[in-house]
């Protein structure tokens, strides 16, 4: 296995270099369809009143000998306005003509590991039926001063088609795609639908894992379930399911995991530092990673790594240079273009 990897987006702006931000949802990606218009929306699917996920904010940092760093406090913001609660945690913003579509979830060591927010009500009127944005601003502590550090999760609003079939990856248990300890392991859940019912008939899975810059089936990985360790993630690890029914392909989804437990880290080194492209702009983001012991920002040794540019189905957007290693990987805007919005981006080291 190589040594570490990093998984990171273009899309949030981070500030620093040794900070890695993730918000996890306990429900895998999150999206919203819907039909009729966007102020009288009706069959709303999936139903965040039922599913009422959960956005839990991760941040891990190659100067915290635990990995996980716990932030004095964390602000969050839905299309770039911040909410505000009440007494009893529920949001008191009005979007769409409503209140309450949020519940802030504070950290409480050892019953709340992270700082969270539940989504208690759907969010179509409230983004008048257009994708949105929920960010997270954490603050931290570091000795008399303090970082504040931004990380924002997309979820598409689209008008739907009643009989689209759709999957994703969803947590198999509390862990929220992130291991701590060694020895530990997360259970990552494939999830179809069609419109807003389940499939549970006729259904195989493939499993896949993102080595060496390609997707590497998982050997004898062919449930519903996939029970990820610390030996299958270095640092962070992408993973990749396919969904069949009745032998035909229905759908795909990609989840990341954490491994805050690992003795390396790579710090990214972005240019721009915000890692976003306007469109139009023609504009580039350009990795230059250098890989770390945890607890030091100096570099452990030389390294080339692995650069791979996926779309949020995992179609790898750098075919012709994913399995070459090399010093820096480039983000460009037709890569945007080509995914139609956000890049995820993974970096793993050659050895």
């Amino acid at each position: 296995m190589s040594e570490a990897s990093v998984s990171r987006q273009v899309v949030y702006v981070r500030k620093g270099s040794v900070y890695m931000p993730f918000l996890q949802s306990n429900m895998g990606d999150l999206y919203q369809e819907y039909q009729g218009t966007a102020d009288n929306p009706t069959n709303i699917t999936p139903d965040f009143t039922t599913l009422t996920p959960m956005l839990s904010y991760i941040i891990t940092s190659s100067l915290a000998a635990t990995g996980i760093v716990v932030p004095s406090s964390v602000k969050w913001f839905f299309n770039d306005t911040e909410l505000t609660f009440g007494s009893n945690k529920l949001s008191t913003n009005t979007f769409g003509g409503e209140t309450g579509h949020f519940e802030n979830v504070p950290y409480s060591s050892g019953t709340q590991n992270y700082f969270a927010l539940k989504i208690k009500k759907n969010l179509v009127k409230a983004s008048a039926g257009a994708a949105c944005n929920i960010k997270a601003e954490a603050t931290i502590a570091v000795g008399n001063t303090s970082d504040k550090i931004q990380c924002v999760y997309s979820i598409p609003v689209t008008v739907g088609v009643g009989n689209s079939k759709r999957v994703t990856i969803m947590a198999g248990d509390n862990k929220f795609f992130t291991l701590t300890d060694k020895g530990d392991s997360c259970i990552l859940k494939a999830m179809a639908y069609v419109g807003s019912e389940q499939l549970n008939t006729s259904l195989t899975y493939k499993w896949y894992t993102l080595q060496s810059g390609s997707w590497q089936q998982i050997g004898g990985q062919t449930s519903q379930n996939l029970t990820v360790t610390n030996d299958m993630v270095d640092t962070t690890g992408q993973f990749k399911v396919e969904v069949f029914q009745d032998g035909s392909l229905i759908g795909m989804d990609v989840q990341t995991v954490v491994d805050a437990s690992d003795p390396f880290d790579i710090i990214t080194n972005p240019n721009p530092e915000s890692e976003t492209i306007e469109q139009g702009s023609g504009g580039t983001v350009v990795y230059s990673p250098i890989l770390v012991k945890r607890g030091s920002t100096t570099k452990y040794k030389e390294m080339r790594f692995y650069f791979v540019f996926t779309d949020s189905a995992g179609n790898i957007l750098n075919t012709s240079t994913s399995t070459t290693p090399a010093a820096t990987g480039t983000v460009t805007e037709a890569m945007c273009e080509q995914a139609s919005g956000n890049v995820a981006v993974t970096i793993t080291t050659e050895e």
